[in-house]
């Protein structure tokens, strides 16, 4: 069976991949500081060559020719294209749905993802930026007058999405002493386990009725065309005055702003935002003297509005996910039982519908 990633792979990935998988499954990646020379995977004629047979593709930055090379229909071997995290919104769902291709994701990250909302909740309600950035300067005077603590203990807790995060959040709210509440997209999904954890889930059209209760909201909601800006003016006038807004889905599933005016008005106590609007180009960039220019030169801000200026905004680069264990060894379990899966000839688990986009 072969593997083709298209994207670059770090070595400890490749190596801890190649050390868990038959020695019969054959993996084709560049590797990230070797022969990955910065031209996309995806268009190097070597990985394009070999997705001809390809059972399984690895990242969501497939094309027509990959597809026309990889799918049965074209005698190629395609059986899935799993993507290695839980978005998949940089996956063209047109091309796949045009070529009859099934899609897994991983929900690998859950936990971790799920610890670092809850951290950016905790920063938030303790208002933890505004102080050490004082304090760095030596200047103590807020210390009992500015910018309050709030306590998460017997509070509302809302998560808007309900599934792998959603759920891995609400089993370590447990232990604050909250009630906790759900809003989730497919009802019928929810699970015997799941409503144990939640006094309540209510559905999408139903979302204002779970605003309105709410002390604390964290996101982990999908980006789709149905979730694109899902929490936009109405849904903040829905919300309590003082709410904690933490995102750890997608940015763009929040008007950004309608954030920015809650934060301005007062409406929201604090955010904690991983995820973002705006992001440093995927490739290298060049200045006008040929030079290579690096993240912390572009001075990329995360939002088209000035959300780093408050001190009650969390902001954090997108980073849930990287931890000091590896992104790959931490996370990849799923991904793994899945190719074995495939290569038991057993259908995958964790496949998205390609019509709802997750």
């Amino acid at each position: 069976m072969r593997i083709v990633f298209l994207y670059p792979l770090n070595k400890d990935a490749f190596d801890f991949l190649r050390d868990k998988l038959p020695k019969d499954i054959e993996i084709i990646a560049k590797i990230r500081g070797e022969d990955y020379q910065g031209i996309p995977p995806n268009q190097d004629p070597e990985i394009i060559a070999a997705v001809k047979d390809a059972e399984i593709l690895l990242g969501p930055y497939v094309t027509e020719e990959i597809l026309q090379q990889a799918t049965p229909q074209f005698d190629g071997k395609l059986k899935v294209i799993l993507i290695p995290w839980t978005g998949v919104d940089r996956l063209d769902l047109n091309l796949t749905k045009k070529f009859q291709v099934p899609v897994a994701n991983s929900h690998g990250n859950a936990r971790t993802i799920a610890e670092f909302g809850i951290a950016l909740l905790l920063t938030a309600a303790k208002n933890i930026i505004h102080h050490d950035k004082l304090l760095r300067n030596g200047d103590w005077s807020s210390r009992f007058k500015d910018y309050p603590s709030i306590n998460i203990t017997g509070k509302t807790i809302g998560l808007l999405g309900f599934g792998a995060i959603g759920t891995e959040c609400a089993k370590m709210l447990k232990c604050f002493d909250v009630r906790l509440i759900a809003c989730r997209r497919s009802l019928e999904k929810t699970t015997v386990a799941q409503k144990t954890l939640v006094e309540k889930v209510y559905a999408y059209t139903e979302v204002h009725e779970f605003l309105c209760q709410a002390d604390a909201i964290i996101s982990s909601l999908p980006l789709t065309a149905e979730t694109k800006g899902f929490l936009s003016d109405k849904e903040f006038a829905a919300m309590k005055d003082g709410v904690i807004l933490i995102n750890v889905g997608r940015g763009p599933t929040i008007d950004e702003k309608a954030l920015y005016n809650a934060l301005l008005n007062g409406k929201l106590f604090a955010a904690g935002l991983d995820p973002q609007w705006n992001y440093p180009p995927r490739r290298e960039t060049k200045n006008k003297k040929g030079e290579i220019e690096s993240e912390k030169d572009l001075k990329i801000f995360p939002s088209n509005y000035p959300l780093h200026e408050f001190d009650n905004v969390v902001l954090s680069p997108h980073r849930a996910g990287h931890v000091a264990e590896g992104y790959e060894r931490a996370h990849w379990q799923d991904v793994i039982e899945n190719i074995l899966r495939i290569y038991q000839g057993l259908e995958p688990e964790n496949l998205i519908d390609i019509e709802k986009g997750y």
